[in-house]
């Protein structure tokens, strides 16, 4: 049986993650594209929108003393292409799957509040 060879971050300047972005799509074509996130950035830059102060996610133990939140497991069903993709999304933020399900989720039910 062989071992994978560790992968290494790939680093990029800012010039060529620039060049390589180009200028981006126009708005309209935004829009189009993700039209619940356009109107919920309309309304949260003309102020009918509450935005909530940001998520933050404590790593590691509570401090001595400290109680950390009661917790529940519960097991969800993934398709194994998105399972990959939220896995590598956390790995590149450095934070864990756990992590960025919870982040997930509580992003949702900001953006939803009468859900």
């Amino acid at each position: 049986m062989t071992t994978r060879k560790p992968r290494s971050p790939r680093t990029v300047t800012l010039e060529a993650f620039l060049a390589g972005c180009g200028p981006g799509d126009d708005l309209e074509t935004l829009k189009a594209r993700q039209p619940e996130d356009a109107e919920w950035a309309e309304r949260a830059f003309e102020g009918k929108e509450r935005l909530g102060p940001p998520i933050r996610l404590k790593r590691g133990r509570p401090k001595q003393g400290e109680r950390s939140p009661e917790t529940v497991v519960k097991a969800i069903r993934l398709p194994v292409d998105l399972l990959e993709n939220l896995r590598e999304k956390a790995e590149t933020q450095g934070i864990s799957l756990n992590a960025l399900l919870q982040l997930a989720a509580l992003e949702y039910l900001r953006r939803h509040p009468g859900a």
